[in-house]
């Protein structure tokens, strides 16, 4: 199995992606020690919005290279599990590969799930210690309460990716990437579909109301800040049971293909 995810990690081109974000993550990551929000006063860059919350510009402007790197990090698992069957699929077709493999299906299959799993926790690690580092040179304040919530934030992201991946793995794995993208876009399609319904239904109000819509989410995080982190601890537990029984039902139906 060993061999087959070293592969894996060649197809994606593991590689450069670990020298690319690792270079972006400890370049933020020493431009947050260098300015830390306390220079903020100094610099007269410390505003006041309507609702009387103190914005520290310093802190404000490392949120969104942070959010940046969540979103990059949901979009290199998504792609992963597409191109480790590309890479499989480029020599020839994914039964005659298995088959002259010196290993069984079973490993095979299990070797595109561990190699998932390791990948997404090593990443959500890296996007954890870069929290930590911004919120611990950030100043007490509006800013500092949204890192702290991203922080928290990094356990739902990991179970998203757990969650997306027990879907999309057996779709590439059983059917191919060609069919397997065809799948995923029409359950996004359908996914926007009852998006559109909600918000032709619902009340949208809050759209105009951006900035209040925003300071009651951070009261209402504030308030249940226990439950949300316990919540969040229990998330990614019950995805990988999730992933776990996609694991079984791929097998199952790669040995029917290969009977």
């Amino acid at each position: 199995m060993g061999g087959l995810m070293y592969k894996d990690f060649v197809a994606i081109k593991g590689k450069r992606i670990c020298i690319i974000l690792l270079s972006a993550i400890a370049f933020l990551c020493i431009l947050r020690v260098i300015f830390p929000g306390s220079m903020a006063e100094g610099l007269e860059m410390v505003f006041v919005n309507d609702q009387g919350l103190r914005i520290n510009m310093i802190d404000l402007m490392f949120v969104m290279p942070y959010i940046c790197i969540i979103f990059s990090i949901v979009c290199f698992v998504d792609m992963w599990c597409a191109r480790l069957s590309e890479a499989d699929e480029s020599s020839s077709k994914i039964k005659n590969y298995v088959s002259s493999l010196p290993v069984t299906a079973n490993s095979y299959v299990a070797s595109k799930y561990v190699f998932i799993t390791i990948a997404t926790y090593v990443l959500i690690s890296l996007l954890s210690i870069t929290g930590i580092v911004l919120a611990a040179f950030a100043e007490e304040g509006y800013v500092l309460d949204i890192l702290r919530m991203f922080e928290v934030m990094v356990l739902p992201v990991t179970s998203l990716l757990i969650l997306v991946a027990s879907i999309e793995l057996p779709l590439y794995i059983l059917i191919g990437r060609e069919k397997g993208n065809l799948v995923k876009v029409a359950i996004a399609l359908l996914f926007v579909f009852v998006l559109i319904g909600f918000m032709l239904f619902a009340d949208m109000n809050w759209l105009s109301e951006k900035e209040q819509f925003l300071v009651k989410f951070l009261n209402w995080y504030t308030k249940y800040q226990m439950e949300v982190t316990i919540a969040s601890y229990l998330t990614p537990v019950i995805d990988l049971v999730i992933f776990y029984l996609s694991y079984r039902i791929t097998v199952f139906f790669k040995a029917r293909q290969e009977a």
